[in-house]
């Protein structure tokens, strides 16, 4: 099997969310689906199908400062009091190297709705990550083709 470049990796990978281009990002995931159900009549096979909600949600992991940086632009940005009151916001994530193309997955209208993490052990080289789950209101754009049409 003939090698045909070098593939993505971490290193290829940009976010960007409300506070700039996120350096102190160490995982990122996201994905959506939407499901459907076999509609059955009389008998035992289905007689056709309906779609169920489309979902989508994500999670990522950053640095404290990282966190403290996107806190402070998501609070600011939208006069909340608090962290979960702060308006949804985009988060880009780009995939990009010279041997491939370049690869821009948009994840508009994310609220964070939930975060973990602050603590460390003697001996953790990074402390207190922060672990944030968002939801995805808008269905996530996969390189230019939208997931659902809105």
């Amino acid at each position: 099997m003939a090698i045909n470049g070098r593939q993505y990796d971490w290193e290829d990978i940009h976010v960007v969310t409300l506070s700039g281009e996120q350096i102190g990002i160490t995982e990122i995931k996201y994905t959506d689906g939407q499901s459907i159900e076999a509609r059955y009549g009389r008998g035992a096979v289905p007689r056709g199908w309906g779609r169920n909600n489309y979902e989508a949600s994500g999670s990522m992991v950053l640095d404290r400062d990282e966190w403290e940086n996107l806190k402070e632009a998501l609070v600011t940005s939208s006069s909340a009091r608090d962290i979960f009151g702060h308006r949804p916001f985009p988060i880009i994530v780009c995939y990009a190297n010279d041997d491939m193309g370049t690869v821009v997955d948009m994840l508009k209208d994310c609220k964070i709705t939930k975060f973990d993490g602050g603590g460390a052990s003697q001996g953790d080289a990074n402390a207190s990550p922060i672990s944030c789950e968002f939801t995805i209101l808008s269905p996530i754009v996969w390189n230019g083709s939208p997931a659902k049409a809105g």
